[in-house]
Order: C-alpha cells, then sequence, then structure tokens
C-alpha cells in the first residue's frame, strides 16, 4: 500500500507538471487534476500507472520539441509581443523572454484582429529584449532616464526603432532605459523598485500612465507557489502557440460592437469602444492605494520625478474625426492626477495637446497619421511626441 501512495504522489507531480506545460490551464484545473490523478493511480493494478503516466509526458516531450524544431508559435503569433511574453516567477507576473530578437510580419492591429471590417495594417516589428526580459535595445546602458509604464512604453505595435528610448537616444542622445510590461502599473512599479535596488539604476523615472488602462483598481490576485510554478513551466514554445490559439478564438469571439469606426477625410479610424468610455467619463474615483503607490514611487523611494499622462486615441482626435463622434470633457483622471501632485514629490504632464497639435499638424500637411487606424497605439510620429517631452523634462527646458 505504501508502494502505491508513492507511484501516486509521483505519477500525480509527473502529470501536472507535463500538463502544465500546455499553458492554457488553470492553476485550478492543474491543482484538481493532480488529486485526482494521485488517487486514480493509487488504485491501478501492477506499473499502470507508471506507464501511463510517462506516455503522456513522453507525449509532451515529443510534441513541445516538434513545435519548437519547427518554429510553430513564432510564425503563429498575432503580435510578437503576445509570442515573447514569458512568466517571470520571482514577480509574479508576465515580462518578455530575456537575449531575444524576432523580425515578424504583423498583419493587423489588435481592432483590425477584433473586427474583420476594419482594413488591417500590415507592419514590419522588429522585437529586441535585454537579459532582464525588457524591450531595450542596449540592455542597461548607464541611462540618464528611466522609462516605466505599459503597453505604449513596450511599444505595442511598433518597431524597435520607434520605442521612445530608441528615439531618445537617436534624435536627442538621451540614453533612456524601459521597464515596461505587459502588466498593471502597480507590477510595473515593483519591478521598477526592484530592479533599482539590484542593479543600481538611476533614480530619474518616468511614470506613463494611460488613461484607458492605468487607473483602474488594482488586482487583488495572489500568486500562490503552485501558481508560480504552473506559470513558469508554461514558458515554452508548446505553452506559447496553444495560447495564441486560444487567444485567437477569444478576439474572434469578441463583441464586434466593442470596435467603432469615425470618418477622418476619405479614411477611417477605429477605435476602442471601452477606451471611449474611459475618454467620455466624467466622473472619477481613484483608487486609495493608486496614490499610496505614486507616493511610494516618489516620495519614499525617490524613483519617480515625473509622471506623463497619455491620452486616449479619442482624445487626441476627437476634434478631427466626424460621423458623429462623442465630445470628449476634461479627463477627471488627469483631474485627480494633479490633485496628487500637489501633496507629493512629482510633475504631471499632460501629452494630450502635444499629441493633438502633432495630430492636427501631421492630418492638416500631409494626411498621415500618429496613430495606427486599426490599432489603439501610436505609431512612431506619436511616440516621438513622448520622446520630446521627456527630452524636455530631462533637459530642463519644461
Amino acid at each position: 500500500m505504501v508502494r502505491q501512495i508513492l507511484i501516486g504522489i509521483v505519477c500525480a507531480i509527473v502529470f501536472a507538471a507535463a500538463l502544465s506545460v500546455y499553458g492554457i490551464f488553470d492553476v485550478h484545473i492543474v491543482a484538481y487534476a493532480l488529486a485526482i490523478w494521485a488517487v486514480a493511480c493509487m488504485f491501478m493494478r501492477g506499473n499502470n500507472a507508471l506507464y501511463i503516466t510517462g506516455a503522456f509526458a513522453l507525449a509532451t516531450i515529443v510534441v513541445w520539441g516538434g513545435v519548437a524544431v519547427s518554429g510553430l508559435a513564432e510564425k503563429n503569433a498575432a503580435t510578437p509581443e503576445q509570442y515573447l511574453a514569458e512568466y517571470n516567477p520571482d514577480m509574479a507576473f508576465y515580462t518578455f523572454a530575456p537575449d531575444r530578437k524576432v523580425t515578424m510580419e504583423q498583419e493587423a492591429g489588435l481592432l483590425a484582429r477584433i473586427d474583420p471590417r476594419i482594413e488591417p495594417v500590415k507592419r514590419e516589428i522588429v522585437f529586441a529584449t535585454d537579459k532582464n526580459g525588457l524591450r531595450n535595445s542596449e540592455g542597461v546602458n548607464d541611462p540618464q532616464v528611466l522609462l516605466i509604464g505599459g503597453s505604449f512604453v513596450v511599444g505595442n505595435g511598433n518597431t524597435q526603432s520607434a520605442l521612445i528610448s530608441d528615439i531618445l537616444k537617436e534624435q536627442h542622445n538621451i540614453a533612456a532605459y524601459n521597464i515596461a510590461t505587459p502588466g498593471s502599473i502597480d507590477q510595473q512599479a515593483l519591478l521598477a523598485l526592484t530592479m533599482m535596488k539590484e542593479q543600481g539604476l538611476v533614480k530619474n523615472g518616468v511614470l506613463f500612465l494611460f488613461e484607458g488602462e492605468d487607473f483602474k483598481p488594482f488586482s487583488t490576485e495572489v500568486h500562490y507557489p503552485l501558481k508560480r510554478v504552473i506559470s513558469y513551466l508554461s514558458n515554452n514554445e508548446l505553452g506559447r502557440l496553444l495560447r495564441e490559439y486560444r487567444d485567437g478564438f477569444l478576439a474572434n469571439s469578441a463583441d464586434k460592437a466593442g470596435v467603432v469606426t469615425y470618418p477622418i477625410g476619405a479614411r477611417n479610424l477605429a477605435f476602442s469602444k471601452a477606451y471611449i468610455e474611459e475618454a467620455t467619463a466624467e466622473t472619477y474615483e481613484a483608487d486609495p492605494k493608486f496614490e499610496e503607490l505614486l507616493a511610494s514611487l516618489s516620495d519614499s523611494a525617490g524613483l519617480i520625478k515625473t509622471v506623463v499622462f497619455i491620452p486616449t486615441k479619442l482624445r487626441v482626435y476627437a476634434s478631427l474625426v466626424g460621423g458623429g463622434a462623442p465630445e470628449v470633457p476634461e479627463s477627471p483622471k488627469l483631474v485627480a492626477l494633479r490633485a496628487m501632485e500637489a501633496n507629493h514629490a512629482f510633475k504631471v504632464y499632460d501629452l494630450t495637446p502635444h499629441l493633438q497639435a502633432k495630430a492636427i499638424g501631421a492630418w492638416g500637411q500631409r494626411k498621415e497619421l500618429i496613430w495606427w487606424t486599426d490599432d489603439v497605439y501610436w505609431n512612431e510620429y506619436g511616440a516621438e511626441v513622448a520622446a520630446e517631452l521627456v527630452k524636455d523634462v530631462v533637459v530642463g527646458n519644461m
């Protein structure tokens, strides 16, 4: 009986580990599978439990190897940031696979992937990461300034040369380092504080806050050790491929009403309905933890000296589009930030007027856009505006 119990425990652990490799099963499913398989194996005759579990583990390894050799995960990925996203068990959130460089033909922006009625815009994207699993062209390069934030600092939808950090280096000779992840602002703050302490980074951070995402309540999810192990085991080509299929299915089944278009001249600009709602909201009640986080970054750690407000696409283009686009009021989120600024050691800058001026000038003079028509993210022209503001802050012109 003792032997069967040991076999059941060993087989359950191997089975759960193999199941985790697939990357699409929730921690609760894996935990239930582990318990059920442990009990089942205890009642199997002879070495049947070992044979069955070994066969499943071997099949998983073979499939994993086939996917890795074929490069299917990279070929199937909708975006490079989707393909390279990798769970960091120490931080308990996603960054990117370290020391990687991929060149990918991205077929469409986020909004076109949700709604096939939106004309997709193809673009070739180079995506390079450093040893820390962050998107930086030159690694930790003795930076003058740290850029902390989410998808806009990561550079979603854009090639490496269109990153704010790369533009700062090439156009303004300012060395900047990106501390940007696919996750929430509290995760980015934790990563920045950890890296400042462990790697001695300069205490001169610029925190970018996007109107559409970064003002929401923080997640209360707890990553227990089992969840960390399961998520870590999914950092492989098979796990990436299956997550890509899952994400593609979710995008295809998403409500097409979540995407709306407004005309600008003879063209159409696609917008996220969720972000339109964020831009047209007239009230905002900040999570108390939000101000506490900003205070810890600025007052306590001395890391953040500058906070930059990134507006939504509609706020930038509201005066240029037609088709019954809603009026956009003053942002209550920005008002709340301004109120916090008075009590803490950071200064708030609003990118909205700078982006609006660039958008009006680019469209009026050359019929060019500073946002992708099929995406929620700006293109290189938008990133240049952000880089210009950071440059002015760094050299003291603002």
